[in-house]
């Protein structure tokens, strides 16, 4: 499955790994909503629905250009750094096709996102 992401009228795409976290996720699409920095590696938001994670690997480190689940917060997390996030973990669920990371490092607090299943 792939996911158009619109990030400030900037359109993306990603290939999400096959996992019913993932339909869940695709299930509520279309959906926008502003994305939040959180410590200069990531932006986040809360999904419109809960879903759940269970049986997705969890890591603890984090990938520029991909996509992860966040099942404390119930967030999807987008990832311009790579970090190591222990003791949380996440569950990797896609990456994009683009290269997203040099237009987030530039961005600011907030981001408008639009996440769409294709």
């Amino acid at each position: 499955m792939k996911f158009k992401i619109t990030i400030n009228d900037n359109e993306y795409h990603a290939d999400m790994v096959d996992c019913e976290l993932v339909n869940q996720i695709a299930d509520m699409c279309p959906f926008e909503s502003t994305y939040k920095q959180h410590l200069h590696h990531e932006y986040f938001t809360k999904l419109p629905g809960t879903v759940n994670d269970e049986g997705c690997p969890l890591t603890t480190s984090i990938l520029k250009n991909k996509i992860y689940y966040y099942q404390k917060w119930n967030s999807l997390v987008i990832v311009y750094e790579d970090a190591n996030v222990s003791p949380y973990e996440l569950s990797y669920i896609g990456e994009f096709e683009e290269d997203v990371s040099e237009y987030l490092q530039e961005m600011g607090r907030n981001i408008f996102v639009e996440v769409d299943a294709e």
